[in-house]
């Protein structure tokens, strides 16, 4: 998977079963931030993203691990086995990566019928016994979640400036395939020009992807910035776009069009157009709870250390347990986690969690997950976690 501010390095290892598989400047302020899953100073995630590589090619890159597991992560449990099948039947027998994940897919949703049977062609193709079912499987199978909005939302905390811009593109990647996001400005207390740059540029790029992006609590953001859109100072662009950007989110067509005409004089270029959203989207922009939607939320890292262990089914309800990683590893230089329990992650979770070990690399911590299953390990690697953390799979 590449991403722009990747760059190549030496790798963790991945293993399985022994096998290698107010506008204003915040600029020098590591107080400032963020999007919620970001919440790391400047300073920390520019170290971070300096130690962040890209992968070679390899089993793991096959298209169908990625479709998988986000498929499995919104609990589309059915559609998740029919790609990784389909993969297998059509020239990718040869990809462990796809066996392993849809062994544990079928351990995790009680398919023991289906287990045995694909267990016969993995032994053909392999010339070795393929995985045993045992009655710890049964046991474990993970009960599938009641019906989930799966539109991925993003919530903005803080004072938003440039440091958002790397962990943006990870939720635009899935907003992308989901072909929708809500982006929450809610929590807000402040912005700077370079996080408008960013937050225009984001939208943009979703928007060109034709990504239905619907901004809430756009009233919360406007004053932040509109005093700084002052007609013949040619400066802050970024900023007169987001203006109008929440202009036109809050339908304030006749507003729209007084600053469009200041920006045409100001900048001696044509403004952007203005478009009526749907009016839903509107009363979502005027005044939205924040607490009823689930979203990647920052996870500050504290002092207090607890014992650990990743378990259940983990989704943007159980948001505690990423916290609870983090100050589990504060006072810690090297983090493990046993994940052998773990049974399911949604994406929000693994934003967040993505977040808290950008951390603990920029603080120079190593983190180990031990007994991850294939479709979570999958999804974290779909989020980058395997770039700032060390993942070792269950044995199969």
């Amino acid at each position: 998977m590449a991403i722009p501010f990747f760059r190549k390095g030496p790798q963790p290892q991945e293993q399985a079963s022994g096998n290698k598989s107010g506008a204003r400047s915040g600029k020098g302020d590591p107080s400032t931030s963020t999007l919620d899953f970001t919440q790391g100073d400047a300073r920390a995630l520019a170290l971070a993203a300096g130690k962040i590589h890209v992968d070679e090619l390899s089993d793991a890159d096959h298209p169908a691990v990625e479709e998988a597991a986000i498929l499995f992560a919104n609990a589309n449990d059915d559609a998740a086995a029919m790609v990784l099948e389909a993969a297998l039947d059509e020239g990718g027998s040869a990809n462990e990566t796809l066996w392993n994940m849809l062994f544990d897919l079928y351990r995790l949703t009680g398919k023991r019928e289906a287990f045995e049977q694909r267990g016969v062609a993995y032994a053909e193709q392999f010339g070795r016994s393929p995985p045993i079912w045992s009655d710890a499987d049964d046991a474990a199978k993970a009960p599938k979640p009641t019906s989930r909005d799966a539109t991925p939302s993003v919530s903005l905390t803080g004072t938003l400036g440039a440091a958002v811009g790397p962990q943006f593109e990870q939720i635009s990647k899935i907003a992308t395939k989901a072909g929708k996001l809500r982006i929450d400005l809610g929590k807000l207390r402040g912005v700077d020009e370079a996080g408008c740059e960013v937050l225009i540029h984001g939208l943009q790029n979703l928007r060109r992807a034709r990504v239905n992006v619907t901004l809430l609590n756009a009233r919360n953001m406007l004053p932040m910035i509109e005093g700084h859109a002052v007609q013949g100072r040619r400066e802050g662009q970024a900023i007169w776009l987001m203006v109008l950007e929440l202009l036109q989110a809050l339908a304030e067509a006749d507003r729209f069009e007084e600053v469009a005409l200041d920006y045409a004089i100001t900048f001696e270029e044509s403004p952007p157009s203005y478009e009526a959203p749907p009016a839903e989207a509107v009363a979502k922009a005027k005044d939205s709870p924040t607490a009823s939607i689930p979203s990647l939320e920052l996870v500050p890292i504290e002092e207090e250390a607890t014992n650990f262990v990743m378990e259940g089914e983990l989704t943007s309800a159980q948001a505690d347990a990423i916290r609870k990683l983090a100050r589990y590893g504060a006072d810690r230089t090297t983090v493990e986690v046993d994940a052998s329990r773990l049974k399911r992650m949604d994406f929000v979770t693994a934003g967040n969690l993505f977040n808290v070990l950008v951390q603990f690399q920029a603080q120079g911590k190593l983190c180990v997950f031990r007994g991850l299953n294939a479709m979570v390990a999958a999804l974290l690697r779909v989020m980058g976690v395997h770039q700032v953390a060390t993942m070792e799979l269950r044995r199969i």
